[in-house]
């Protein structure tokens, strides 16, 4: 027997009384030019496809719990480590759109959560997420379920979106510039490559780059 392989333990999300293995798990730094250029940081944590009911309305769901925008003030991937969110429903309810969510069969955002990201290795940080979720499935996985999420999380990329001004505008200058003007340090990211919004060139969006750093660890 592997030894090893004794010692590696899959991760899990713990939702009431169910185990579901992780599918995905990743951090993502963010940046729009075009809707107030703030830096945002946002996380995801994704289920396997899970059984919930039975006979005609049985369904396949995955659960996935994500925050868009964690209320982080940081200029560098590395310094997630360390850092701690906590929501409360009944105190927080006006934050604004990007909430602590579970998407079960519906978006709902979190009555209760309490986040850590601690030691950082390379790029993966270790994740302890806990808290109370709700969904619109039924009595038993509806109101105020406690969910548990521990696990080692990577920061996956840094993307820029922007509008290019101009043919010969070199996109990776461009970007880091961006990063630098928006208060973001570019020191520990590799650039990897772009996207454009829209391939047609005929289209309004066609200019809209997305860049993509990889995080040097």
């Amino acid at each position: 027997m592997d030894i090893g392989a004794m010692d590696r333990r899959e991760d899990l999300i713990e939702l009431k009384d169910l185990r579901i293995p992780v599918e995905r798990a990743q951090l993502h730094g963010w940046l729009y030019e075009d809707a107030g250029g703030e830096p945002r940081w946002s996380i995801e944590v994704s289920g396997r496809a899970q059984r919930f009911g039975d006979g005609d309305f049985a369904q396949a769901l995955s659960p996935r719990f994500y925050d868009e925008s964690l209320p982080l003030r940081i200029g560098d991937w590395r310094e997630l480590e360390q850092q701690r969110c906590r929501f409360r429903w009944q105190d927080d309810e006006d934050q604004g759109d990007s909430l602590p969510t579970l998407y079960l069969c519906s978006h709902l955002s979190l009555p209760l959560s309490e986040l850590s990201l601690g030691a950082r290795d390379g790029r993966r940080f270790a994740l302890r997420w806990t808290g109370l979720a709700e969904a619109n499935w039924d009595e038993d996985y509806g109101r105020e379920m406690p969910f548990r999420i521990e696990l080692q999380i990577p920061f996956v990329e840094q993307e820029v979106r922007f509008w290019q001004r101009g043919d010969d505008e070199e996109v990776e200058t461009a970007a880091r510039a961006i990063l630098r003007k928006r208060g973001l340090s570019d020191a520990h990211l590799r650039y990897r490559e772009y996207r454009r919004f829209r391939d047609d060139p005929g289209d309004e969006h066609y200019r809209l780059l997305r860049a993509f750093f990889d995080p040097v660890e």
